[in-house]
């Protein structure tokens, strides 16, 4: 088993992608907001970034506050399904402004289905 997490910034490529992988027979995915640690350091006035963050910044969107996070625990079969969903959503992950997903290991787990 894997827990796959998928970080966008695109809110809309996620109801595409629950659509998607509902079709596939794949369900259970949640999905939260999250904040990446540029806009973090931004809004806190406490904390100064190091120099190279400043130069980042003016890249930042300030109207855009969270990403979004799917979160997926998936049998390791169907991971291949679910990344093509995702790139076929979110374009070539390898292009700047598009996300990022990655899998780790889930060893034990309570709460979920087994099937």
């Amino acid at each position: 088993m894997q827990l796959l997490i998928h970080i966008t910034n695109h809110e809309d490529s996620v109801t595409p992608i629950f659509s998607k992988l509902l079709e596939a027979g794949i369900s259970g995915a949640t999905v939260v907001d999250c904040q990446g640690m540029l806009t973090t350091l931004s809004e806190c006035s406490s904390v100064e970034a190091p120099p190279i963050f400043g130069s980042l910044r003016q890249f930042i969107n300030p109207c855009r506050q969270t990403n979004k996070m799917i979160m997926i625990v998936l049998k390791d079969e169907d991971i291949p399904t679910v990344k093509e969903i995702i790139h076929s959503v979110a374009g070539n992950l390898k292009e700047p402004n598009t996300g990022i997903f990655f899998t780790v290991p889930v060893m034990n787990w309570e709460g979920v289905s087994h099937k």
